[in-house]
């Protein structure tokens, strides 16, 4: 195991119940988050590494939720499952388009999306 990813383990468990707490909490924050977190607290050095790592962390997080939600009679199935189809398809043509970009050059981009998202956040709901 790697020196820096090793001294970083605790960070990953605590950063990772962290960020399950925030997903189940507000239904969104995982990858924005864990993705910063595995690269500049735990230690892993590749932003490829980080997201396929992040986004298999927030998977299993986001079913547990799915669960809790859907047993409270939280979910609208037509239009979760519409959801999940069209993103599934999305994050496997963003999946593959990571693999050809420069890391640093998706970082670059991850940090313009989430400018971008936070600024449309402050915007009140209609």
């Amino acid at each position: 195991m790697d020196g820096a990813l090793s001294l970083g383990l605790p960070a990953a468990v605590v950063g990772g119940a962290v960020i399950a707490l925030l997903l189940g909490l507000f239904g969104g924050g995982g990858s924005v988050l864990a993705t910063p977190l595995l690269l500049y607290v735990v230690g892993i050095d590749d932003p490829h590494v980080a997201i396929g790592t992040g986004a298999a962390a927030v998977a299993v997080n986001a079913g547990a939720n799915l669960a809790v939600q859907a047993r409270g009679g939280q979910v609208k199935w037509p239009c979760a499952i519409s959801f999940a189809g069209a993103g599934l398809a999305g994050s496997l043509a963003g999946a593959a388009l990571a693999q050809r970009v420069d890391g640093q050059a998706l970082l670059g981009g991850f940090a313009l999306a989430m400018l971008a998202v936070g600024l449309a956040m402050l915007r009140p709901v209609r």
